[in-house]
């Protein structure tokens, strides 16, 4: 009776434990979870108090919170101000991606923003649109915060009428818990979506052909990965590319500062150009322009090139005229090399002041470059002066001779390219496109005005144009020191 009572409490044991230990694996075991993602659940933002217990629910109620529309931080565009206690943080993590990523996390991934258009832009029906836009979005290690509000500032503000997909290309970040969470994010969406991972670090140029390839819309939309999109936004650059397939469209950038992520308005009458030195400018957009244009301020701007973060391009016509220069590295340069190449070979830029997208403009690139930073630059800006600027490439040359000794690749098959595709002549380019320019159509020479007994150059000093020059020991490095002698 005894052994029979033993062998009853010895089940009873047994059973007790498994009962405990079913419960502790259920509800305390944090099953599921990496060390990364519980870090990033713990801190990533105030109102979390995560528990680990059940699957992907802490991420999927971290996001429910970031996605809130109640009010909050940076609402309608204004600034978010950091309590002085938290000062410390914001300066450590501000160089993570060189924007106050503080800021960042306390606004809602809804954030909610004024109608930037203006009344004749708003009164415009858009009604013969056929087209559907494929919106591209490349990034490496990006703040979770900007990323994941890009892609919702998009489906917020985009009618399902014109938005085929979202495809968003990976291109090798090493955050775990970014992967984590872009993961358990687009699990929530309700637009048909893509996740494309590089198996190794390619760039922002050969990301963007990679997500263009497998696009399903008739247009493709390139949007950097941190921005936001504003009402009304999508059908003028879609409206533009149905009139004309060769159109290239890009919006209004507005300015979302790097550190308090307040949006702010840019001039819609300002257009992109470039100086000698290969690198892309804003500027007011020429008188012979705005006579072009007319009284109609919705009347899209002709522009010489675009900033190249942000625009729509037909997708059949993307391939046509070669896509990207996949002998680009990572980034820099590409959008001034696309700006000649659609103008030069038949095309058309434009800028819609109807449409309205705000980036943060961020002061330098929180990135390394293998190679160096200023060594693929250099490299990329001399394939495009290669390829498409003929003579004039010695304009560049001159200003950055440095760059004569960055890695050229071999550029054979874009020049096969320009040739096949019948492109005109740069100088054709700078006379009627971008007469404006500092480069001249037509010059006698340009060099340095030296005194060899003395090695003094002439040196404009940054000055303008009526300013008056000095005598500098020459450095041989271009810049200021840089004359040319124009044909009357």
């Amino acid at each position: 009776m005894r052994r029979k009572e033993y062998c009853r409490f010895a089940l009873f044991v047994i059973c007790a434990w498994i009962v405990i230990y079913f419960v502790y694996v259920m509800f305390f075991a944090d099953i599921g979870y990496s060390e990364s993602q519980k870090v990033l659940i713990s801190r990533l933002h105030p109102r979390i108090n995560a528990n680990f217990s059940n699957g992907d629910s802490a991420l999927q109620t971290l996001l429910a919170a970031m996605k809130s529309k109640s009010p909050g931080a940076g609402e309608m565009g204004s600034p978010v101000i950091i309590q002085s206690s938290l000062q410390s943080e914001v300066k450590a993590r501000f160089k993570e991606n060189q924007f106050n990523v503080v800021a960042s996390e306390r606004i809602s991934l809804n954030r909610t923003l004024p109608d930037y258009r203006s009344s004749a832009c708003r009164s415009i029906k858009y009604e013969k649109i056929s087209l559907k836009t494929s919106v591209v979005i490349v990034f490496h290690n990006e703040a979770w915060s900007t990323l994941m509000r890009t892609v919702q500032s998009v489906i917020n503000r985009s009618s399902v009428d014109y938005l085929e997909e979202i495809i968003l290309v990976d291109d090798a970040s090493e955050k775990d818990e970014l992967i984590a969470l872009v993961e358990s994010f687009l699990k929530t969406i309700p637009v048909a979506h893509t996740l494309i991972r590089l198996p190794q670090r390619s760039g922002l140029i050969v990301g963007r052909v990679r997500g263009a390839e497998i696009a399903k819309g008739d247009v493709l939309t390139f949007l950097d990965a941190h921005v936001e999109v504003t009402d009304g936004w999508l059908e003028p650059l879609l409206s533009r590319i149905s009139e004309d397939r060769t159109r290239v469209v890009a919006p209004v950038i507005d300015v979302i500062s790097d550190d308090t992520f307040q949006y702010v308005t840019a001039a819609e009458s300002t257009w992109g150009g470039f100086s000698w030195t290969m690198n892309f400018r804003w500027y007011q957009a020429s008188a012979r322009e705005q006579k072009r244009r007319g009284k109609n301020k919705t009347t899209p701007i002709r522009t010489p090139t675009i900033a190249g973060g942000l625009f729509s391009i037909d997708r059949k016509y993307f391939f046509d005229i070669g896509a990207y220069d996949e002998g680009m590295r990572i980034w820099g340069g590409e959008n001034l090399e696309i700006s000649f190449r659609v103008w030069m070979c038949g095309g058309t830029l434009e800028i819609n002041p109807c449409s309205h997208v705000g980036h943060v403009f961020r002061k330098q690139t929180p990135y390394t470059f293998e190679g160096g930073t200023s060594n693929v630059i250099y490299g990329n800006a001399r394939r495009t002066a290669e390829v498409w600027m003929d003579e004039y490439k010695e304009f560049y040359y001159k200003m950055t001779p440095s760059a004569m000794f960055a890695p050229l690749g071999n550029i054979s098959d874009r020049i096969a390219l320009r040739k096949r595709l019948g492109c005109k002549s740069f100088k054709w380019y700078l006379k009627n496109i971008y007469p404006e320019s500092n480069i001249p159509p037509t010059y006698y020479s340009i060099g340095y005005i030296k005194n060899e007994k003395n090695d003094l150059c002439l040196d404009t000093m940054g000055r303008k144009a009526s300013g008056s020059p000095a005598l500098l020991t020459c450095h041989n490095s271009g810049g200021n020191q840089v004359l040319f002698m124009k044909m009357c």
